[in-house]
């Protein structure tokens, strides 16, 4: 049996945010809404077909991106006397992860991908991420890295959306 072993250069960006921690964190999960499960699942009851995962979506990620999982350390972190703000996501789209899974299905540890939002005491907000191309191109299939490259167009207009500047790294494509 082989190991293999990747070693790769993932480039993440910290985006400064003009407006408060909360109003942050507000208008980002107002834009990219959690998965509700149980409307997937009663669609997939009706029609367990691709077709209606796609459909279902497209209605329920209007910005491209669901949320599948949240974390907010801050009232933990408290506890150990720090005083900053963090709120972490898990975002993606299981369309666009599946445009990368036909070619390589070990594609799903890195989607979906981590955005977190955090305020030290008296430093900007911060939206951060990692380029998702940068990290799926890890795998060495242009088709993949091709599809990466769409979600970074992607999270830029989400960017946009949010009134956040977009970074050289996702403007350049």
């Amino acid at each position: 049996m082989h190991t293999e072993i990747t070693e790769y250069t993932a480039d993440r960006f910290s985006i400064p945010m003009a407006q408060p921690f909360d109003e942050v964190v507000a208008a980002f999960e107002l834009a990219v809404p959690p998965l509700d499960q149980t409307s997937l699942t009663e669609a997939l009851a009706r029609h367990r077909d691709w077709d209606t995962v796609e459909t279902w979506t497209e209605q329920h990620a209007p910005r491209g991106f669901i949320r599948y999982w949240r974390n907010e350390p801050t009232a933990l972190m408290a506890i150990a006397g720090h005083r900053s703000s963090c709120v972490s996501y898990l975002v993606g789209n299981h369309v666009v992860a599946e445009r990368m899974y036909r070619f390589d299905p070990r594609v799903m540890g890195l989607a979906p991908f981590r955005v977190t939002i955090s305020q030290r005491p008296g430093d900007p907000v911060l939206l951060t991420a990692d380029v998702p191309s940068a990290s799926f191109g890890s795998f060495g299939v242009g088709r993949i890295t091709a599809v990466a490259h769409g979600l970074d167009r992607e999270f830029a207009e989400l960017l946009i959306a949010l009134g956040a500047p977009v970074p050289e790294v996702l403007a350049e494509l």
